[in-house]
């Protein structure tokens, strides 16, 4: 099955554009001393929109540990280019960090999902572990079954904090990435629920495939793919 895609952002001055009305926020390559905000802005992105997630991933002390865990492995990895929004301006240095993308190179063969299925790394035993692996399983089997045998990106991971909604942080984060994926001359693979696919089809990402997840949710995610645009 295939979905037309929406309009795309197709030129540097337009992402640039972007990206300069958004005074008191960095957008750049996140560092250890980054990780202890990082490790709660899925909860802040997610939880107050997404139950299903808010499910997955409760906000706890040991998710929060899993978060710092293989943000730093992310962090230390050559392949990977953990991106964060920072808000310059902020009071409360544990919410200094708004927003967080995760983007990852993958070699032909590699297999898995990234952070989610690394080893040494088990999910907390506080969440709904069945709900999530069954998100994650879902990655794994599309990913490999469109991407194995070619080099190319998979966006692990993206979300701003809800409070800063509306203010061209996420499409500014996006933007970044694009340019990562489009300089090294890789296709972007993601997957993304039904509130973010319209979001992800104006940079040119296209649905491949779609899945519901198990439960009273029907919590439904969008296997997408972008071709790299030629430098």
């Amino acid at each position: 099955m295939s979905f037309p895609a929406i309009s795309i952002l197709e030129s540097e001055q337009e992402q640039s554009a972007i990206m300069s009305q958004i005074p008191g926020i960095e957008i750049r390559e996140a560092i250890d001393s980054d990780v202890s905000s990082l490790s709660t802005v899925v909860a802040r992105a997610f939880h107050p929109v997404n139950p299903y997630i808010k499910q997955c991933i409760p906000d706890t002390a040991q998710w929060r540990q899993w978060w710092e865990k293989a943000l730093l492995e992310s962090i230390a990895d050559p392949k990977s280019h953990p991106l964060t929004a920072l808000d310059l301006a902020a009071l409360d240095e544990s919410k200094r960090a708004i927003g967080l993308l995760c983007l990852t190179l993958f070699d032909p063969d590699e297999r898995g999902a990234g952070m989610f299925t690394l080893a040494g790394n088990p999910f907390p035993s506080d969440g709904d572990n069945e709900a999530l692996k069954a998100m994650v399983g879902t990655i794994v089997e599309h990913r490999e079954r469109l991407m194995l045998g070619r080099t190319h990106f998979l966006l692990e991971l993206f979300g701003v904090d809800n409070t800063y909604k509306g203010r061209g942080i996420g499409l500014a984060m996006l933007c970044k990435a694009c340019d990562i994926a489009d300089e090294a001359g890789h296709d972007v693979f993601v997957q993304a629920n039904a509130s973010a696919k319209d979001f992800y089809a104006k940079f040119g990402f296209q649905v491949q495939a779609e899945s519901v997840m198990p439960g009273e949710l029907q919590y439904r995610e969008y296997l997408m793919l972008r071709p790299y645009k030629k430098q």
